[in-house]
């Protein structure tokens, strides 16, 4: 079903729109920031849990080190605004999408409140996932290397930064199944697609997973990997479901109708 004509947005009310959606974004960060701010020690407590966990060390090696004067008020700027981004996830995931939403046609944007909630879920899910079952072993397999050749520190900016890096990683990565789902929706491929090149899949998801973990040791790249390969298999017969049917698109081929794979105007 084509796109009312009327509906369609000029070049200037696309941006005016875009803009709105960046204002509200900003707005939403701001407010994560502020709380942030508020529940800075519980914040840190947290990105210390992890470090904490880890047993056998120096007990120099549970405390965070700064070398500059600036370096604390920087480094809980940097936390703050990561926690902002975390807190305010589902809401620019929102504003994301309804950005893109006119693009769609009515019977399409069915899927929309599905798409944002599963997005959501999924990043938050990886934050979550990261943090709580492989943040842990990743330092403890670090930190404990050769640990005994090693008077171990953890300076505030390496280690923060490092945790960030981590859980970030993994909500980002657990986004693949909408990236795939939504590829079949528009007919790109589709599940007999995916079984056909699973192989290779599995062999980019394992390079992606020795890149993107920051820790780079064994344990948090297959903790990343085997999450990745099961929503990977999850996200075939998904294909399958939403996939245009075959006559569908052969009727769009033959009206010279491009709906399926339509951009904002």
């Amino acid at each position: 079903m084509p796109i009312d004509p009327e509906e369609r947005l000029s070049l200037f009310e696309h941006l005016d729109e875009l803009r709105k959606r960046i204002v509200w974004c900003v707005i939403a960060l701001a407010i994560g920031l502020l709380i942030a701010a508020i529940f800075s020690n519980r914040i840190f407590d947290l990105l210390l849990y992890p470090l904490r966990r880890v047993p056998g060390l120096d007990p120099s090696a549970y405390q965070i080190t700064t070398f500059s004067p600036t370096e604390p008020f920087m480094i809980s700027l940097k936390v703050w605004v990561v926690a902002a981004i975390l807190m305010a996830s589902p809401f620019l995931i929102w504003q994301l999408w309804a950005y893109v939403g006119p693009a769609f046609t009515s019977t399409e944007k069915r899927y929309f409140y599905p798409i944002v909630i599963s997005t959501s879920a999924l990043f938050l899910g990886g934050v979550v996932f990261g943090y709580l079952v492989v943040l842990p072993r990743g330092l403890q397999f670090l930190l404990g290397f050769n640990a005994g050749s090693f008077n171990i520190q953890n300076r505030a900016t390496d280690y923060f930064t490092f945790v960030a890096l981590f859980i970030l990683a993994f909500g980002a990565v657990f986004e693949m199944p909408v990236i795939l789902v939504l590829l079949a929706k528009v007919g790109v491929i589709d599940d007999r697609w995916l079984k056909k090149n699973r192989r290779w899949a599995i062999v980019i998801m394992a390079v992606a997973a020795a890149v993107i973990t920051p820790s780079q040791d064994p344990f948090s790249m297959l903790a990343m990997l085997i999450p990745l390969v099961v929503l990977y298999e999850i996200t075939i017969p998904l294909a399958r479901r939403v996939a245009p049917r075959k006559e569908t698109v052969a009727r769009h081929e033959d009206t010279g109708d491009d709906d399926l794979s339509r951009a904002p105007a």
